[in-house]
């Protein structure tokens, strides 16, 4: 039973998180009726929770047809990607005349308690932390609101790529060449490692895509 905020803005906001999580997977249709009965409200909230996710861009909703998950293109998989990177690159050489011995064992930490847990859910979260720590860090205000407003995309296919066998133990692979830049203070090496990290996201990103298609096909 949702029982915060307004009916219409609890239910946007579990949907939504549902669609971020992966819980409601793109394509698929989701319901009024069952969604209202799941929520335990009136199909009225749902209704203008969805048209909300609709204008947003994250379901589909158009009249007489069903609600469905939106399923992003290739061109908008990679005009994200783009967008995330060159956000990502800005800010870690923004961060790396701000970082002090301190933030490194910090960041450090952080890819440790990443490398020895097991759950997804935990490792993506430090994944974001360490991401959000050096956006933080490089004292760039416009940079973190631009990133405030395309942080579900960036959690969206980040944890989408995450999900593909194996990218989990890369990703902290790569964590540790980007916290070693830093250390040198050499702004080719930290540019270097933090582009080769992005590169390969959007990689794991499209071999995930590739793999759900290819499952999708068989059945």
């Amino acid at each position: 039973m949702l029982n915060i905020k307004s009916f219409s803005d609890a239910a946007y906001d579990e949907i939504k998180e549902r669609i971020l999580n992966g819980f409601y997977t793109p394509g698929m249709s989701l319901n009024e009726r069952t969604l209202s009965e799941d929520f335990g409200v009136s199909r009225t909230p749902i209704r203008a929770a969805l048209q909300k996710l609709s204008i947003e861009g994250w379901i589909i909703n158009e009249p007489y047809k069903k609600n469905v998950v939106k399923q992003f293109n290739l061109n908008e998989i990679l005009e994200a990607q783009k967008v995330r990177t060159a956000l990502e690159l800005i800010a870690i050489v923004d961060a790396s005349k701000n970082i002090t011995d301190e933030d490194i064992l910090y960041l450090e930490t952080l890819v440790d308690e990443q490398e020895y847990t097991k759950d997804y859910s935990k490792s993506f979260s430090i994944d974001r932390i360490f991401h959000t720590f050096i956006y933080e860090k490089s004292g760039n205000t416009i940079l973190l609101s631009v990133l405030n407003n395309i942080s579900d995309i960036v959690r969206y296919f980040g944890l989408m790529a995450m999900y593909l066998p194996g990218r989990d133990s890369q990703t902290i692979t790569e964590h540790r060449k980007i916290v070693s830049a830093l250390k040198t203070k050499n702004l080719d090496k930290i540019n270097e490692a933090m582009e080769y990290h992005m590169s390969q996201t959007t990689s794991a990103l499209l071999q995930r895509l590739n793999i759900k298609e290819n499952l999708t096909k068989k059945r």
